[in-house]
């Protein structure tokens, strides 16, 4: 009897640590609400691609970094942002000047498209 409930106790721990493991895992996986796909919809290269809380003063750090985004093309972008908004103002920079997109609401856009 104390051999069963030894063994028992020893599953009862593996599975524990295993789902506890495995929930780590996905929190540390899980994409910010925000995150979306862009496309590039336009006939033109995206440059630079800016996003700001809406209605803000300045606009934040580029977010393809040295990338360009080619006509057709599509690219995730990962959000990192400490604030609990959800309405930003995007800006794409391209080879013929800029396109803004305003009050484009993060927490329930999954592919968000860029056009002329």
């Amino acid at each position: 009897m104390f051999v069963f409930q030894n063994r028992t106790s020893t599953l009862f721990i593996a599975a524990s640590l295993y789902f506890s493991v495995i929930g780590a895992i996905a929190t540390v996986a899980r994409a910010d609400i925000r995150d979306f796909t862009l496309h590039n919809e336009t006939s033109v290269n995206i440059q630079e691609l800016h996003i700001s809380n809406s209605g803000a003063d300045k606009w934040g750090a580029n977010l393809l970094d040295k990338d360009v985004l080619l006509p057709d093309e599509a690219a995730d972008i990962v959000f990192e942002d400490d604030s609990a908004s959800c309405l930003y103002d995007i800006r794409a920079m391209t080879n013929d000047g800029e396109i803004d997109k305003r009050q484009v609401n993060l927490c329930e856009t999954v592919d968000f498209s860029i056009a002329e």
